[in-house]
């Protein structure tokens, strides 16, 4: 027997062996994956002593060539591989399998070296040639579970993700986006986590569109269709016409392309605003119908943003019950297409796409690109696109349209405004992944600085940061405040001594009765003189003498009193049952009058009167108290 022979008939076993022992694991310990540290010990027990530098085979291994004993054993995990596939589908047979990519991912490990790195893929990319697509999608969830360990040194364009990349781009081909269009997605996803942003093997750098047309009916089919009215018939060509400058944008710059597509959606347009005053009356009358209880408005909805999964939640609830995501070309089913709000948001927002796509032929546009390609340092476009410049009035019209879309947009319920404000967004950033990919596709990520370049800008900037600061120019803050402490002003404390002293409330009485003696004024006026002027005796009495005003107060009732008896004026009443009141309550209530006469000023010149000679005689008491206890203190 051969070397090549004894030694793939020992790898063999000592793999089959692995597999067994994994499985026993699997059921003594009632788990559904292998630990790690199980396959590390089951390779360097059984396999490494054969391929490894154990090499307790002896096979003669010639200086300066390659070992052949990796091809050897690729050869039989490959044998395996399609023994395990041909037994069935079972769970216990996608067991074995994910242990045996467990084994072969081990072996192609940096540290073990028993294998060539890009092994395991093409062992995934293998399986997933000869299995159905339920099985794939088990396959791969074992990829998405081992990404970690299958991307470690992963470089984009060489070596394991090149494998990568054509692995899911031939699984992408085999699936259906009708049926798997949930598989699709987590490849897509898969990918894009993978895969650096400036990776271009995911970019479509050319800007090359998708031309394959959804098969529609023919003039002359829908012509001869006797259930459909002339409207229905024309509005179906008219609506299926527009559609093919959709998959293939450019051809509007032909001939009078743009002419058919400007008549096509002005009619389309026309449509969908009929609907929408339908829809709009129906709502108006469900409304008045229900009366006028106060709802949750749509304007009332807003997105926290403490709560990520509300937006998710809203979305949810905008295509509840979606179940077409492609456009149904059945004649017949225009009218009902039209009825629904899902499909006209789709033709929308395709309209919303295509208007975005024409807006970069405009003059305007075009100059706001190449200054945004210069200042990233593209000195040509990597796209390739049509030499044509829109003209002003075809920039107008796909303007107006566009503004007539979105205000249909955010009418539809539910949640437009919602759903408006989150394709917007979403168009925004694509124009900014078109002038990304226009500009080349250039790196995000920055090399990183080295330290003889640091060392060079620290001693750059240094003199600069230990320089001591330039002096403001303003020594205040702002010109403002500098402007008003720069001018030489007199000291607080010489207008403190420059200020007028507070007047004694003897005083401010002296003064009051001089001018109602020497005044002419009407009457009114000379209350309203005098009555202020008691008022602020009474203020400057409360910081020395406050219960003084009390005092005041009682004589001015007095001296009212008897100006009453004296003109046989009627007092406040008083009841019977009434208990008698206390002075501090008497004085409260103590009221003038409605008229004011001479009698009131001649009353009130008599109660000044007696408050200045009140203060006066608490003045002298207390100055006299104030002798006796400075004479018994000596």
């Amino acid at each position: 027997m051969s070397v090549f022979l004894k030694f793939r008939r020992d790898m063999e076993v000592a793999i089959t062996q692995c597999i067994a022992s994994t499985s026993e694991y699997r059921t003594q310990h009632g788990v559904s994956e292998v630990p790690s540290k199980v396959i590390e010990s089951l390779v360097t027990q059984h396999i490494a002593p054969l391929a490894g530098q154990a090499n307790v085979l002896n096979v003669p291994i010639l200086k300066g060539k390659p070992d052949w004993r990796r091809n050897a054993t690729e050869v039989v995990f490959r044998k395996i591989f399609l023994d395990i596939t041909i037994r069935g589908d079972g769970d216990e047979i996608y067991k074995q399998i994910e242990d045996c990519l467990d084994i072969v991912l081990h072996c192609s490990a940096t540290d073990v070296d028993l294998l060539d790195n890009v092994t395991h893929l093409s062992f995934v990319e293998e399986l997933l040639d000869v299995n159905t697509t339920f099985a794939c999608e088990k396959l791969f969830d074992y990829v998405e579970k081992r990404k970690a360990k299958i991307t470690v040194n992963l470089v984009p364009g060489k070596g394991k993700g090149l494998v990568l990349l054509r692995m899911c781009n031939i699984l992408l081909r085999r699936l259906s986006k009708e049926t798997n269009t949930v598989f699709c997605g987590r490849i897509l996803m898969f990918l894009a986590n993978t895969f650096p942003l400036c990776e271009r093997s995911g970019v479509n750098l050319r800007g090359d569109f998708n031309t394959d047309m959804i098969g529609f009916d023919t003039d002359e089919e829908v012509d001869a269709d006797p259930k459909l009215t002339a409207e229905q018939k024309e509005f179906y060509k008219t609506f299926w016409s527009t559609r093919v400058y959709f998959s293939n944008p450019p051809t509007i710059f032909e001939g009078e392309n743009f002419k058919k597509l400007q008549k096509g959606t002005n009619r389309i347009t026309q449509k969908f605003q009929v609907i929408a005053e339908k829809e709009a009356e129906v709502l108006g009358a469900r409304k008045s119908t229900i009366g006028t209880k106060r709802t949750r408005t749509e304007s009332s909805i807003t997105i926290d943003e403490e709560d990520p999964n509300q937006a998710e939640r809203l979305l949810s609830e905008i295509n509840r019950d979606f179940q077409f995501p492609r456009l149904l070309s059945s004649r017949e089913l225009l009218d009902l297409q039209m009825e629904d709000c899902r499909f006209r948001r789709i033709v929308i927002v395709q309209y919303l796409i295509l208007f975005q796509y024409l807006n970069g032929f405009s003059q305007a546009e075009k100059d706001k690109t190449a200054e945004l390609l210069s200042a990233r340092g593209a000195t040509k476009q990597s796209l390739v696109q049509p030499n044509y410049i829109l003209k002003d009035e075809q920039v107008k019209w796909i303007e107006d349209t566009r503004q007539m879309f979105l205000k249909l947009l955010r009418s539809t319920k539910p949640h437009g405004n919602l759903y408006t404000d989150i394709i917007l967004t979403i168009l925004t950033n694509e124009r900014h992944w078109i002038i990304w990919k226009a500009s080349g596709c250039p790196t995000f990520e920055k090399t990183p600085i080295t330290m003889e370049e640091l060392q060079k800008n620290w001693k750059n900037k240094k003199p600069r940061l230990s320089a001591p600061p330039i002096k403001y120019r303003y020594t205040h803050g702002n010109f403002e405040v500098s402007r008003l402490y720069s001018k030489h002003t007199q000291p607080l404390s010489d207008f403190m001594l420059n200020r007028p002293k507070i007047p004694t409330p003897t005083e401010v009485i002296g003064k009051a009765m001089n001018e109602l003696d020497d005044s002419l004024d009407p009457s009114k006026e000379r209350f309203d003189y005098a009555n202020g002027a008691l008022l602020q005796a009474s203020r400057l009495m409360y910081r020395d003498h406050a219960s003084l005003i009390y005092k005041v107060y009682g004589a001015k009732k007095e001296i009212y009193k008897e100006m009453r008896s004296r003109l046989n004026e009627p007092s406040s009443p008083m009841s019977v049952d009434e208990p008698p009141k206390s002075a501090a309550e008497q004085v409260l209530e103590f009221t003038i009058g409605d008229t004011i006469s001479e009698d009131h000023v001649q009353a009130e010149i008599q109660v000044l009167t007696k408050a200045k000679n009140i203060i006066i005689d608490a003045t002298s008491i207390k100055i006299d108290d104030d002798d006796a206890h400075a004479n018994s203190t000596m």
